[in-house]
């Protein structure tokens, strides 16, 4: 199974010995750095996809990373511990990251509720606070969920480091593609698609063939 950058594609779970949750020493940007004991720990697939979003993140490297993975197999957890750890190391930058999600309620709601749960593990939750149910902020960082529904108003927002995709097969590709990828633009931002096979017609399909 290839490292999850641009060009590859994470396939289903292989069996293996779990590892902690995602911890990657890294020099810059200086900030907080979470207790990852305190985690579920991750398999080692898992482990992988989440190194590559967070070394493409801190890297600068702005790559567009595609998950394909069964349900069940941890894409939520990878997605939850990876944005705990950025909110921790941007916590003196006044930068947003963006998750959307086919619908707020409750998929968007479910992965908040996870960031949320992380952060406490992680003796984070005192320096943090939830913001208006839709937001999560660490110091000057913040991690925001939104709705991908095509009556949704998510004008305005930008992905300052990490543009995710939640549930990508369900999202409408002319609603992103409109009001979603331009938010990752002006800081060349990682794109994360996650989701599960359906069909060549799915936006998440459209990114799996682009990074082939």
């Amino acid at each position: 199974m290839g490292m999850a950058d641009a060009g590859s594609v994470v396939g289903p779970p292989m069996p293996g010995a779990q590892e902690p949750g995602v911890h990657f020493p890294h020099s810059t940007p200086r900030g907080f750095t979470p207790k990852p004991a305190a985690w579920p720990a991750l398999r080692p697939y898992q482990s992988q996809v989440g190194r590559a979003i967070i070394d493409s993140v801190l890297d600068r490297c702005g790559l567009t990373i595609t998950v394909v993975m069964a349900r069940q197999a941890g894409k939520n957890e990878i997605s939850a511990q990876a944005e705990a750890f950025l909110l921790g190391k941007f916590m003196r930058r006044s930068v947003d990251a963006i998750k959307c999600a086919p619908t707020l309620e409750p998929q968007g709601r479910i992965s908040l509720s996870r960031l949320w749960t992380r952060m406490v593990q992680a003796d984070m939750a005192q320096r943090g606070s939830l913001e208006g149910g839709q937001a999560v902020r660490f110091g000057d960082a913040r991690q925001v969920f939104l709705s991908a529904e095509p009556s949704a108003n998510v004008v305005g927002h930008t992905a300052g480091i990490l543009l995710e995709v939640d549930e990508a097969q369900d999202v409408d590709r002319e609603k992103f593609d409109r009001e979603f990828r331009p938010m990752a633009a002006p800081a060349g931002a990682t794109t994360v698609y996650y989701g599960t096979p359906w069909d060549d017609s799915t936006l998440l399909e459209r990114a799996v063939q682009t990074n082939r």
